[in-house]
């Protein structure tokens, strides 16, 4: 029997409207989250032999279209703005490069006129994101009281990435000289862990010393001599913070964050703290484990030290008989000498065989003149064998010039641009006149 044209289109969309539902049963992406460069990102849509779809890219950061044809992004929708009538397969997607990163949203459509359901989204439309992360500058800064902020380097990289111990990125401190300004009242700085009792001049500081400062947090009510401080909000905060500032006023006590209530925003500090309502408070995140929950960036630090130049003076009297011990020496310069700093020099005689002659107070401070006076010692002298003006005197334990080592890996950027500090208070003790 023939058939008519006519009859044969009936026989087909009989056939067609007869047929099973062909599924369209995934969509698979191979990275939802991108670089900030160029990428050529195929798109695999999984399905059933006899099933169509179309396709539409959009661009969330100027809601423009994709071009499936020019491969680019245009503000106005056109024909080539959709991929019709597409079997199960893969099409390829050219993401533009984009500096501070975007979103694109993948559209998958079923075409039901071809019998097509979706699997997945309400059967007929389905949608995905992709994200474009942007790059993250990390900058690396050492600071404390009395040290100018110094910079130690910056790490760029982006969140997608994620790296092992040995294939980190490395930010490299060799000897970085802290900034200490020039100041009549320097003492120096002594290292709070010396390597040992004999060598002052060097010693090692630990991953504690590395911090993240939060941005501004508002005081909702006073508080006197309190550990209960009711924020405006609490959101990225973790117990184990501490209190840096008040009021922009650096907080020496440094009190932890021991609990945190998220209903009456209450934060619970492990000692007393004095606030007044809207006073801007301040949050550090010590150490890697707290840093990382903060803002997402994996740290690590190795062979970290930090060490002292060596200290000089020079003996700005000349003596003839000997100096005792809590005598005035008049020198030329305290600067870099603190209470407790050992001194070397021609004619210094111990008191005592335990323990080191050691400088007993700063009798007046000065960056040319001054003096110092000695415990445990003294200096000996007279007219036959005198100690001569510009004698060289030698400190060691307490100095302005400090200079600290390590290596820190970046295992995992942040989202955003930080800056993650060196705490020089956490390495160095102030020296003190007495």
């Amino acid at each position: 029997m023939a058939y008519t044209s006519t009859q044969l289109k009936t026989l087909a969309l009989n056939v067609k409207t007869n047929a099973k539902s062909a599924l369209i049963t995934a969509v698979n992406i191979s990275d939802t989250m991108l670089r900030t460069g160029a990428a050529n990102l195929p798109i695999q849509v999984v399905g059933d032999s006899g099933a169509v779809f179309s396709a539409q890219v959009t661009r969330s950061s100027d809601s423009r279209y994709y071009n499936f044809t020019t491969k680019t992004f245009l503000a106005a929708t056109t024909s080539q703005s959709r991929l019709k009538n597409q079997s199960p397969g893969t099409f390829v997607l050219a993401i533009p490069a984009a500096a501070s990163g975007d979103t694109y949203t993948v559209i998958i459509m079923a075409e039901s006129h071809y019998g097509t359901r979706l699997s997945m989204g309400n059967g007929i439309r389905y949608a995905t994101t992709i994200t474009q992360k942007g790059n993250a500058d990390v900058v690396f800064i050492a600071a404390g009281t009395g040290i100018t902020n110094t910079a130690i380097e910056t790490s760029t990289g982006s969140i997608v990435d994620s790296f092992s111990t040995a294939g980190s990125p490395t930010v490299v401190m060799s000897d970085l000289q802290l900034t200490v300004p020039a100041a009549v009242s320097d003492y120096g700085f002594f290292i709070t862990t010396t390597n040992n009792d004999i060598d002052l001049n060097n010693g090692t500081w630990n991953s504690g010393a590395l911090y993240w400062q939060t941005g501004n947090y508002v005081a909702n009510g006073a508080g006197t001599d309190s550990t209960a401080l009711i924020l405006d909000s609490v959101d990225d905060l973790y117990v184990g913070m501490q209190v840096s500032h008040v009021n922009s006023v650096y907080q020496t006590a440094l009190r932890s964050i021991t609990d945190i209530n998220t209903t009456t925003k209450t934060v619970t500090l492990d000692g007393n703290e004095t606030w007044s309502n809207d006073h801007v408070i301040l949050f550090r995140a010590y150490g890697t484990r707290l840093i990382q929950n903060a803002i997402g960036i994996g740290l690590s630090l190795t062979s970290p030290t930090v060490k002292l130049g060596q200290t000089t003076t020079t003996v700005r009297t000349e003596f003839t008989s000997d100096i005792s011990e809590g005598d005035d020496i008049a020198i030329n310069g305290t600067t870099g000498i603190g209470k407790g700093a050992t001194i070397r020099m021609r004619g210094v005689k111990k008191n005592s065989e335990s323990g080191a002659c050691t400088v007993l107070a700063i009798g007046s401070a000065s960056i040319t003149a001054g003096s110092i006076t000695l415990t445990n010692g003294e200096i000996e002298a007279s007219a036959a064998r005198p100690v001569r003006v510009k004698t060289k005197i030698y400190i060691d334990g307490s100095s302005n010039l400090i200079y600290l080592s390590g290596t820190i890996s970046v295992s995992k950027y942040p989202e955003a641009n930080q800056n993650i500090y060196v705490d020089a208070n956490k390495i160095l003790t102030a020296g003190l006149a007495s």
